[in-house]
């Protein structure tokens, strides 16, 4: 979740929230193993990098975010010992996983931010996944709000990447469910308020429950698809990547 979507009054996780995590464990699942070095750029409040790799033993993580206060540092510090959280990036380091999770909109200059850091921190053939907001057409306030400088479809995270010394293994789009009711309210409706987010929400366990659900059934759906060159449009796109040698 974005540090700016967070609030102090939220009770649970937001159904997306879940349900992209557990996406993300099946399109990482060949990468997700013992001793693996990873490194977690705009980590958010810490909620993927504690999750993702719950089950593995030995691990070493270093999670970023630019705007960590030193209290939240401290806090999640002393909650995992095999991740280290900090607001600058590493001084040196290379690692075999790379995760930009919804952070490349986040950039201006989105193709040297990305050459910068395969080049820098990326072991030879390591992994590099990327997550970002589907579909500049539907580019609303709250974007704005979170301070995305674009959207992206497919062909463009694509062409990023083989810009920046990286082989595409595979890609997709997440939550094809939630794309139109997306474009009806924020766009042809205009009610979206630029403050919305993941960190409000509040419903209650069943509602919530029957969100996450339906949300992992359809990323199970976009998910198989792809694996068969089937690229059903949805809310985000992914692009899982490999360093060229």
């Amino acid at each position: 979740m974005d540090l700016k979507e967070l609030s102090n009054t939220r009770v649970n996780r937001h159904p997306w929230e879940i349900s992209r995590l557990k996406a993300l464990k099946r399109i990482l699942h060949t990468v997700l193993i013992e001793r693996i070095k990873v490194l977690d750029v705009g980590c958010g409040d810490g909620f993927i990098s504690n999750s993702l790799f719950h089950h593995l033993k030995h691990k070493d993580i270093t999670a970023v975010d630019i705007n960590f206060t030193d209290e939240l540092i401290s806090k999640l510090n002393n909650r995992s010992s095999a991740i280290k959280y900090q607001r600058e990036m590493p001084s040196e380091g290379i690692f075999d996983l790379i995760l930009l999770l919804d952070v490349i909109e986040h950039t201006e200059y989105d193709q040297k931010f990305l050459s910068n850091l395969v080049e820098t921190y990326a072991e030879k053939k390591g992994k590099v996944i990327i997550t970002a907001p589907a579909f500049q057409f539907i580019y609303s306030r709250h974007d704005s709000f979170l301070g995305h400088y674009r959207r992206y479809n497919l062909k463009e995270l694509e062409k990023l990447a083989a810009a920046c010394n990286l082989n595409v293994l595979s890609s997709g789009y997440l939550f094809f469910s939630l794309l139109l009711p997306k474009l009806l309210l924020y766009k042809l409706l205009n009610t979206d308020n630029q403050s919305d987010g993941v960190g409000k929400w509040n419903r209650g366990k069943i509602i919530s429950s029957f969100i996450e659900r339906s949300l992992n059934f359809d990323n199970s759906i976009l998910i198989s698809a792809s694996r068969f060159g089937i690229k059903i449009p949805g809310l985000s796109g992914w692009i899982l990547c490999e360093k060229r040698e």
